[in-house]
């Protein structure tokens, strides 16, 4: 891709600061948007993909291993009174979850990639298991082209009040570490994973187009081999 022409497309972005599996799940979700954007909410969180993803107050997360996270160093970046402080698991709106987790370590990716590891309180204030009420998501060996992806996460919990919403799409463009999908994304939808038609993680998805239209482009971070690595060296043991 032209260099300039990424230059463009970035410079039009806005950091969406918050937070597919084919028609076998048709009956766990209903269409929320108007049918080109292509976004459903899923019903039942409990089962694969969906009881990997995780909420924080204004973005999404995913479950990558034993008490430990994935998601854009916007949405853990808050200090003092404006830190997040903890994650519930897999709501499907404000009373349906598997329990809240406090936060107890965030560790950046060292790069200038929108990328941060975050680890969790194994224990909730429920007294639920954290290992035992999400499910890991397998890192993707690669990605392609025109591969057919998804997203899945929070977007504006003020309007979806918590809902998994996820937004189909395919990837128009991978260079280096950065990747551009056409799923249709929300501000809320950051850290949320972008996955294969086999829920596998190909990216973390970090921010979108200013302008608000069904075309709406999205930008994630590619997971490389050196991206992977790092993040498999933070999985707490």
């Amino acid at each position: 891709m032209n260099k300039n022409i990424i230059i463009k497309s970035f410079a039009a972005l806005t950091i969406l600061t918050s937070l597919g599996i084919g028609s076998s799940l048709s009956d766990q979700y209903h269409s929320v948007a108007k049918a080109e954007k292509n976004v459903i909410e899923i019903h039942d969180a409990t089962v694969s993909p969906y009881n990997g993803v995780v909420s924080f107050s204004h973005g999404t997360g995913f479950v990558v291993g034993k008490n430990t996270v994935v998601t854009n160093k916007h949405v853990v970046s808050g200090q003092g009174k404006d830190a997040v402080k903890r994650i519930g698991a897999h709501p499907t709106g404000y009373s349906s979850n598997g329990g809240h987790y406090d936060i107890l370590k965030i560790t950046p990716y060292p790069g200038k990639e929108d990328l941060a590891i975050v680890h969790i309180r194994e224990k909730s204030e429920e007294g639920w298991n954290f290992n035992e009420k999400t499910q890991a998501l397998k890192l993707a060996d690669h990605a392609s082209v025109n591969e057919r992806i998804s997203i899945m996460g929070y977007p504006k919990p003020d309007k979806h009040g918590y809902n998994l919403l996820q937004s189909f799409g395919k990837v128009l463009s991978i260079e280096g570490t950065g990747m551009i999908i056409d799923a249709y994304p929300e501000p809320g939808n950051s850290g949320s994973a972008i996955i294969n038609e086999n829920g596998e993680a190909v990216g973390v998805f970090y921010a979108g187009d200013i302008k608000d239209s069904p075309e709406r482009k999205g930008y994630g971070v590619y997971f490389t081999p050196e991206i992977k690595k790092f993040i498999q060296e933070n999985i707490q043991k």
